[in-house]
């Protein structure tokens, strides 16, 4: 920036000066300012405007094209509170009968009243016979097996019964069960069964149970392995459930294993962090505290809190604890962890770990080769289950549920005797001597939906019937024509607004010499004139005005909307508006004769097929305008968006270019104003020694 001298010896204003000679040069970059302003306005303009184009394509125009938005049909039915029916557009016309023999249900348990404190309550502490007792749940073809131990909750209970896939809680003010199925009929009906476990059956999960390391596994796991060994009873030697069960058995031995070497490696190194600092702490406790029992406690609240910021930031520790980690070791190097963090792991000094050699890497594959033979002894034991009297669910308020040869579930034995159980059916009905199922209480057919709410007596028959719903139609073509015409009617005073000549967006010291009000009255004659004759504009109204005044053939007759009353007004300045003759809104149009409800209620086939020929055409046309303007517009665009944005990166860097060429242009002028001050102060200097040599 050059040296600003402001009329110092001139006495001139320069900075006046300077201010307006750019006022004049900033003339230029006002004017491109300005028509940044307006296309801003023009791409609002456009962008509202496309919302509604596109609002009406998606919601009117494309539905109107389509002959099942003609065939709407409604019902009469003579014992509404037994029965409700919609029909759909593919429904035959006609008089219907129909009995209702069953509706629905689903099958439901109430459990016996318990006296249980809270859902935590173990099992056998409400029965001890429950304990090695296992319940099989069946629903659909998903079965779960449950195994009753001795730390078995409520709650585990009413999990696995959520896992089966039904609806299941505990109520403890009720101190009962309640069981059902997701969903009615006999195809969701479900079974709970129990068996006794025989010794040789426990003593062979406990072999498993111990291969695995099930003790130190985090209950997650553990419900894992019980699943596992259920399905191992069932699943034989080689096959794809057995093979899955083993591997899940491996997956959370290993999981486990070395989750907890890693917690054991944490445990090791943050004891020997402590012991090496304990010391130094205590010492610097000393110093502070007299009583060496305060010290002590310093010295080792201290020492906690170093030790966990050191495991937690310090990265060497960190790598020290990832080094202990079990993965891909051998028990041997396992097993060659401090004995501190041994212990703390094993709670003793233990030298061997169960289910490991000491020879191989601990990975997936090892763990499932070492645990591979048990598995089989248990998978192949003989004698699994002791006979039971009676259900074992008889201590939980339930009992067992067998599904019938119907797929029907029923009560197998005796049962408590507040015990409730609510069979699974199915929606029978006779519908025109034809009778027909269903899993739910709404039955389908024909494009007839049959919602049942009560059944029939003997000999008792409800009639419906299905018809056209000539209003529902008449009003859908009322409301597409009200959407277009709305639009239409925008768009005509858009592109015949008044002229805004003359008027060009103001700039900041325009406004500012103006009112609010008036400032947005200026802004407003020019934004309502932004698509005055637009191009784009006026070639998308006269498309979808020739679109809607289209003929088309049906049955060897020619057919337009004015063939069914639907007219333009007579009033040429309306602009291609429609009218319903007779529609009795239409305050202009209501006395004529309404030929599009009489032609809907006489020959609807001929309305559907030039309705939705003629909206046809239009989406068509619109389509087309869409898609006719490449690399201008986006997709479901009218108008030149792509365009629009360039054109405006133009401006921007048209305005940048002024921005810096009116500043190196106010730089000249004030180089050569202090040219002038310069020259002046020198010319003055000369005169004042001039004048001293003359003696003035």
């Amino acid at each position: 920036m050059a040296i600003r001298l402001s009329g110092l010896v001139s006495g001139m204003d320069t900075e006046a000066i300077v201010k307006e000679l750019m006022s004049a040069q900033s003339l230029k970059k006002q004017k491109v300012e300005k028509a940044k302003t307006k296309l801003e306005w023009k791409q609002t303009a456009w962008s509202d405007l496309n919302t509604k184009l596109v609002k009406l394509y998606n919601e009117q125009v494309s539905k109107m094209q389509l002959s099942t938005a003609y065939k709407t049909k409604k019902t009469s039915v003579s014992d509404p509170t037994k029965a409700s029916v919609s029909a759909g557009t593919n429904a035959i016309n006609g008089n219907y009968t129909l009995e209702i023999n069953h509706v629905a249900t689903t099958q439901y348990l109430t459990g016996g009243k318990l006296d249980a404190k809270s859902v935590s309550e173990k099992l056998v502490d409400i029965d001890s016979s429950l304990l090695n007792k296992e319940i099989q749940i069946t629903s659909g073809d998903k079965t779960t097996i449950f195994a009753v131990t001795a730390d078995t909750k409520i709650s585990d209970f009413v999990s696995a019964l959520k896992n089966a896939g039904l609806n299941a809680s505990f109520d403890l003010a009720q101190q009962r069960f309640f069981i059902s199925s997701k969903k009615s009929g006999i195809e969701n009906a479900f079974s709970i069964t129990s068996s006794a476990l025989s010794e040789a059956e426990l003593n062979g999960r406990d072999s498993v149970r111990v291969a695995v390391g099930y003790s130190k596994m985090t209950k997650a796991n553990k419900a894992i392995v019980d699943s596992a060994l259920g399905t191992l009873r069932n699943a034989a030697e080689g096959t794809d459930k057995y093979e899955k069960a083993l591997s899940d058995l491996a997956k959370v031995s290993y999981d486990t294993t070395v989750s907890n070497a890693k917690t054991a490696a944490t445990s090791y190194v943050k004891a020997e962090l402590y012991s090496e600092n304990y010391d130094r702490f205590y010492s610097e406790a000393l110093n502070s505290e007299s009583d060496a029992e305060a010290a002590a406690k310093k010295a080792a609240a201290d020492t906690e809190a170093f030790v966990n910021q050191e495991v937690a930031n310090n990265d060497e520790v960190k790598v020290r604890i990832d080094a202990e980690a079990y993965s891909g070791k051998t028990a041997d190097e396992i097993l060659a962890l401090d004995s501190l963090g041994r212990e703390k792991y094993f709670g003793t000094n233990t030298d061997s770990i169960s289910g490991f050699d000491g020879t191989k890497d601990l990975t997936e594959d090892s763990v499932k080769a070492d645990i591979k033979d048990v598995v089989a002894a248990y998978a192949n034991l003989q004698n699994r289950n002791d006979t039971l009297a009676d259900s074992a669910l008889m201590g939980l308020g339930l009992t067992d549920i067998q599904m019938d040869a119907n797929g029907v579930a029923k009560v197998v034995g005796s049962a408590p005797s507040d015990f409730a159980i609510v069979e699974a059916s199915d929606s029978e009905i006779v519908l025109n001597g034809a009778k027909l199922t269903s899993s739910e209480s709404t039955v389908s057919a024909n494009g007839l939906s049959i919602e049942l709410t009560g059944v029939t007596q003997p000999g008792e028959k409800i009639s419906f019937s299905v018809s056209n719903d000539v209003d529902a139609v008449y009003n859908s073509i009322k409301t597409a024509l009200k959407e277009y015409n709305t639009l239409m009617e925008e768009m005509n005073k858009l592109y015949n607004a008044e002229s805004s000549k003359g008027y060009e967006p103001l700039t900041s010291e325009e406004k500012d010499a103006m009112t609010d009000s008036d400032v947005e009255l200026w802004e407003k004659k020019i934004k309502d004139s932004l698509l005055r004759n637009d191009e784009t504009l006026g070639s998308l109204m006269q498309s979808m005005r020739s679109a809607m005044m289209s003929t088309v053939q049906y049955e060897g007759k020619t057919y337009a909307l004015s063939s069914f009353g639907i007219m333009t007004s007579t009033n040429y300045q309306e602009g291609g508006l429609l009218h319903i003759y007779g529609d009795t809104e239409d305050a202009t149009y209501a006395d004529r004769d309404d030929k599009l409800k009489k032609a809907l209620e006489e020959d609807p086939d001929a309305v559907i097929a030039t309705l939705s020929g003629v909206f046809a055409n239009l989406r068509h046309d619109m389509a087309d305008k869409m898609g006719s303007k490449q690399n201008m517009s986006s997709a479901l665009t009218f108008y030149n968006d792509i365009q629009m944005k360039n054109d405006m990166t133009s401006y921007k860097d048209e305005i940048e270019d002024w921005e810096d060429r009116l500043a190196d242009m106010e730089d000249s002028y004030y180089k050569k104003f202090t040219a002038m001050e310069t020259a002046l102060a020198k010319l003055q200097s000369q005169q004042s020694s001039l004048g001293s040599l003359f003696g003035n």
